[in-house]
């Protein structure tokens, strides 16, 4: 146990999310009570030393009165807190001691805080916490439908959360807490602890104000089942009594018989639903009553307000669509009948057959025993039942009670559901807007919100895999349930590295050995409401993900915490997760906690307290898939480069400093041109001398012998084209751009630190941050080198394109500023640029920067036009080192060691290498396809490199420099590998490290690599731990990788992805391999040959195989040869090496 201690800190640290102003911290308690205590110290007294130890530990037995006993020294397996009529309390589920020999292993124990005056010292602990209530769960032989050849009941495998309902309409009071357990012999229990209230006979003693009073089981058994504790002795006056009913879900515990046919309970769900919504089309209601509305909703229907999974009676959200009422005898304009609105607790029982069923609990209830198959035609039935849970099947469809299965069960695999949890995704309810008659606010606003949230299913199997189904209802399906699976590409189970180095942990001594099988599996999916007003669940699987709506939709999004362990270590990285927060913690009041294995010693966790979710749901947020989530920063202008500071003296985890060159249109005053303020005699004048010059230009044009025609461009001027007639109208403004650098923070909301703006008539073309290295010649001093941030710029000039433009390099440094004071509680130093050196470049506009770095030397090369220069910082100006003419137009420079790959805008690209020694430029080799190039990059695994070109027929090309190859004649010409359509536009290639399985969880990825090449020295070596991919982003919206595979890696995903496209539907019965095709250029001399280089998997198909149902995955990795374990292995570890952030 653990209390919160807050200290206030000096300044002002907080952002409009409410953080910071204090840091939280944590005190251990000692739980352990002071009667034990006593007791303990009793015995050494009396006994010495020598005490004997069978009358000690029977002396120190725990005991379910004292809140201690409970806490330190039995078993935590669950639980939740309930208020009801402001009288709060915790219900708790324990396992007691293992040394206890006792047929009563699980109990249930109610506890509320400790806050009477009585001086009692047998009722008082340290922990604040009072027991109310005991209930054990007996392993009761007398019952013959619980008996099974090891024991009555058998051990836990699994337990739901805990589901209340209410009994007002405010939701203010609770008339039950309901919950499932589900046991190794094949059957479940779902336990019932109703609350009512007592009648008041005596007056209590003066001073005490307790909160529960103790009432025995329902149980048919004649002892009771729970002893009061000694403080309760003599006060009946007690508001609330508890009474547990328990009802068993029989399942098939004889393992003998087939897999699938076996009706075991392997998994369970409890959720509170209104009523509408698994009832069936023809359940017509037949009372009709006019709905309770505000002022401003005619017809609009009220939720349940006490549940935060209510749903409109009349539709059911899925993607955001509108959906058909219930019930055949009402129209659309008619409401509903208020009894939809209400909610109802349901059961969900989940089989190793893959059979779903809900059951109603109030049915349950009336039946303490529920058999499957039915054995009397009044058994109770489920209100709907779906087969092919656990199998993956597309849709989970209503069937009927005595139907067959005819769902296809896989044959090579033996999986069953391990978890299964119900829950909404969606913005969530406010409370004051679905009380009915509330006047403050109108429903009507929350019919966004309403239409936003979907009803969904998550199914956890045995293997890992994660099953996400979306409910809907359609006319087309006669109103019927029904639950479509939502594709994720996303692969959720184990990978194998992560069991390789588990393996090694353990030969050395760092993870502990193989433990006794447990049959206990604690929750990993975790329903949350609130957070930051959106409701969705957590899955704490291999890779945590939530599951979220975006736009009525459900979606996806990774979670990945800051100096976790690597994988393998443990089962899951996140072992805790909890929604309810402390009235303490008011920076994080719609927050969380997490616990996960943190780096060090394999077992120790980090605790952590968030906030919300506020960057995934922030107002200009998006969700686009693959786990990422995406904000949309407006500033107004329009954003040509950005670059991120990467300097510790400037920039930091908590205040990210980037440096940008933005432009925004203006209108350009021209007022100037409608008076010259000259007198027309004077204009005559100036006009008649410019006449009389070129006619003397002329002149000495014939006498020397040269056409004047030639320079005809330099002597156009403004003034001979046109001029202002003010009668008719003034010079009307222009619409043209200005370029400036930024430099922004990033934490406070991409505020603008400083500014720099360009000349008029300048664009700015290129932006980097880089070192230089000021080099003082002929001096032995070391030389220094400092970051700047460097700025292309091209000049045309105002009278139009007609000259060549010529372009500038300007150098910028970041200071912290002496000028500006600090700001009121801010602790970073203001910041701004300073320009240090420029340099006008007559060779053309400045396309790239890049950074070159040879001996310790940094130096920048610059593409201007068609040359290439390598400038040399020293004495506070550039030189000119090193140079290279290309033919047309430096498109772009990307740098690898000494080793430059340049792109031509109309001459594809060429591969160069620097020589320190005569400081030149030497060409290797090039490309001879005249091809237009957008983008260029490098990717590489091990020794082996290759190059990315992406060209104006939206392709993509991989060349490689192979001089021993024939095909590159002699080593001057680029052997292209392999070619691949991709069909959209990018301008963009960056290279990123591809990431381990074993490292996917972390955010602070150099702190989990440190921990994992000293828990395994020899990571890294192998050629799949050193690749780089490209990522790139496009046209039209869409983010996407490009990642080197290993040989067999990309042999199996061509033979996948060659039997997926002919097995699969495709889109409009298009090809695939057709649209991915190398598009051939139009231009003249384009002679590539007509073979095309099939080299490149599509991961939009091969990624589909992770969402198909497990027998056609079967069938498709039999067809290849393979398995479906090694399949989705190949496929998880290019998702993790595809991901950027």
């Amino acid at each position: 146990a653990m209390s919160m201690v807050r200290e206030e800190e000096s300044g002002d640290d907080g952002n409009e999310h409410g953080e910071g102003g204090y840091v939280e911290g944590f005190e251990e308690l000692d739980i352990i009570g002071p009667s034990s205590l006593a007791a303990q110290e009793g015995l050494k007294e009396e006994n010495g030393d020598s005490m004997d130890v069978d009358v000690a530990a029977a002396q120190e037995q725990p005991s379910f009165d004292v809140a201690a006993d409970v806490l330190g020294k039995m078993t935590l397996l669950a639980v939740s807190e309930f208020c009801s009529d402001s009288h709060c309390f915790s219900v708790f589920f324990v396992q007691a001691a293992s040394h206890l020999e006792s047929d009563e292993p699980y109990s249930i124990v109610i506890m509320s805080s400790d806050d009477d005056n009585d001086d009692n010292k047998e009722s008082k602990t340290n922990i604040g916490l009072r027991v109310n209530f005991v209930h054990h769960i007996k392993n009761d032989e007398s019952q013959p439908f619980l008996n099974n050849d090891d024991n009555a009941r058998g051990k836990l495998s699994s337990i739901t959360s805990m589901v209340s309902k209410a009994s007002s309409d405010d939701g203010s009071t609770i008339s039950s807490v309901t919950f499932g357990c589900t046991w190794t012999s094949g059957n479940a229990s779902v336990f019932n602890i109703s609350l009512t209230r007592k009648v008041e006979t005596t007056a209590p003693p003066q001073g005490y104000t307790p909160l529960f009073a103790v009432a025995q089981s329902n149980q048919t058994d004649a002892a009771p089942d729970v002893t009061p504790p000694a403080e309760n002795e003599g006060t009946s006056l007690l508001p609330i009594k508890f009474e547990v009913s328990e009802s068993v879900f029989m399942g098939d515990g004889n393992e003998e018989v087939n897999f699938y046919d076996s009706n075991k309970v392997v998994g369970m769900d409890i959720i509170s639903l209104p009523n509408h919504i698994f009832d069936t089309p023809d359940a017509a209601v037949t009372k009709t009553e006019e709905l309770p509305v505000t002022s401003s909703s005619t017809v609009s229907p009220t939720p349940d307000p006490s549940s935060s999974l209510s749903f409109p009676p009349d539709r059911l959200s899925m993607h955001g669509t509108w959906c058909a009422k219930l019930g055949a005898g009402h129209s659309d304009e008619e409401p509903p009948s208020p009894s939809l609105s209400q909610n109802r607790i349901l059961i969900a029982v989940c089989r190793r057959s893959g059979l779903l069923q809900i059951y109603d609990n109030e049915d349950a209830l009336a039946s303490p025993l529920i058999q499957f198959p039915p054995a009397s035609p009044h058994t109770t039935s489920p209100v709907w039942q779906a087969y092919g849970c656990s199998h993956g099947t597309s849709i989970l469809g209503q069937s009927p009670s005595s139907g067959v299965n005819n769902i296809r069960r896989p044959e090579l695999h033996e999986v069953e559901a391990a978890e299964i949890r119900f829950f909404v995704a969606g913005p969530s309810l406010q409370p004051k807007s679905i009380v009915a008659g509330d006047s403050t606010t109108d429903i009507d606003a929350e019919k966004d919100s309403w239409m936003l949230r979907s009803l969904c299913i998550l199914v956890d199997t045995s293997h890992g895999d994660l099953h996400l189904y979306s409910g809907s209802k359609r006319r087309s399906n006669k109103n019927r349930l029904e639950f479509s699976r939502v594709p994720l590409s996303n692969v959720s189970r184990p990978s194998e590295e992560a069991g390789r180095h588990l393996i090694k942990l353990r030969r050395k001594g760092i993870a502990p050995p193989v433990a006794g099988q447990s049959h206990f599996r604690p929750n990993r999916l975790h329903r949350f409401c609130g957070i930051s007003g959106e409701d969705g669940l957590f899955a704490a699987t291999p890779r945590p993900l939530w599951f979220v709506s975006e736009r009525g939709a459900p979606a996806v999004v990774s979670h990945k915490s800051r100096h976790v362990s690597p994988a393998g270590g443990r089962p899951v990285p996140v072992s805790g997760f909890c929604t309810t927060m402390p009235e303490v913690f008011q920076s994080a009041k719609n927050g969380f906690i997490t616990i996960h294995e943190r780096i060090g010693r394999v077992g120790s966790q980090r605790l952590t307290l968030y906030n919300g979710l506020w960057d995934v749901f922030a107002p200009h947020g998006i969700l686009p898939g693959g786990g990422i989530s995406i904000q949309k920063v407006p500033l107004g202008v329009t954003v040509r480069h950005i670059e991120f500071i990467d300097d510790a003296s400037i920039s930091s985890t908590s205040r990210p400093v980037y440096a940008m060159l933005v432009s925004h249109e203006i209108e350009a005053d021209q007022s100037y041109l409608n008076d010259d303020g000259l007198s027309p005699e004077e204009r005559q004048r100036i006009r008649n001398e410019k006449e009389a010059a070129r006619v003397r230009k002329q002149v000495e044009a014939d006498l020397g012998g040269f056409d004047i025609e030639q320079e005809w461009v330099e002597e156009i001027e403004r003034e001979d084209c046109f001029t202002i007639d003010t009668s008719l109208g003034l010079a009307p403004e222009m619409p043209t751009r200005k370029y400036e650098v930024w430099l922004v923070d990033a934490s406070s909301q991409w505020s603008i630190l400083d500014k720099h703006q360009l000349e008029d008539f300048e664009h700015g073309t290129a932006l980097k941050v880089m070192y230089l290295t000021d080099v003082v010649e002929d001096s032995d001093e070391i030389p220094e080198r400092s970051l700047v941030i460097g700025v292309g710029t091209s000049a045309i000039d105002q009278d139009g394109e007609d000259l060549a433009s010529k372009g500038r390099i300007l150098l910028f440094q970041v200071k912290k500023s002496k000028k500006r004071a600090l700001g009121k509680g801010n602790k970073d130093p203001p910041l701004e640029l300073m320009l240090t050196s420029e340099k006008d470049m007559a060779l053309g506009p400045v396309t790239s920067l890049s950074s070159l770095k040879s001996e310790d030397v940094y130096r920048i090369v610059v593409g201007a036009g068609a040359e290439v220069t390598v400038e040399q910082w020293g004495s506070g100006k550039l030189t000119q080192v090193g140079f290279y003419h290309a033919h047309m137009q430096v498109q772009e420079i990307v740098l690898f060691k000494t080793f430059f790959l340049l792109s031509d805008a109309y001459d594809s690209l060429h591969f160069l290498v620097w020589r320190e020694s005569d400081k030149s430029l030497t060409l290797l080799a090039k490309d001879y396809e005249p091809t237009q190039v957008f983008a260029a990059g490098l990717i590489s695994r091990g020794g082996a490199m290759s190059f990315v070109c992406h060209d104006d027929r939206q392709n993509l090309s991989f060349l490689q420099y192979a001089p021993t190859d024939a095909a590159a004649r002699g080593g001057n010409k680029l052997v292209c590998r392999a070619d691949f359509h991709m069909g959209s536009q990018t301008t963009s290639l960056k290279s990123h490290w591809s990431q381990s399985s074993l490292l996917f969880n972390s955010c602070t990825t150099t702190s989990t690599l440190a921990a994992l090449k000293q828990q395994d020295s020899l990571f890294g070596r192998l050629e799949d731990d050193q690749r780089f991919a490209v990522n790139f982003g496009t046209s039209d919206g869409s983010f996407g990788s490009i990642v080197p595979l290993s040989e067999p890696t990309y042999w199996r995903l061509t033979a996948l992805q060659s039997v997926m496209s002919n097995a699969l539907e495709s889109n409009c019965a298009l090809s695939h391999r057709a649209w991915r095709l190398f598009r051939r250029s139009t231009r003249r001399a384009g002679c590539r040959s007509n073979d095309r280089k099939k080299g490149v998997i599509d991961g939009d198909v091969v990624m589909k195989f992770v969402d198909l149902p497990l027998p056609e995955q079967e069938d498709l990795a039999s067809s290849i040869g393979s398995t479906v374990g090694l399949v989705m292995d190949n496929l998880l570890d290019l998702g993790c090496a595809a991901s950027v952030v």
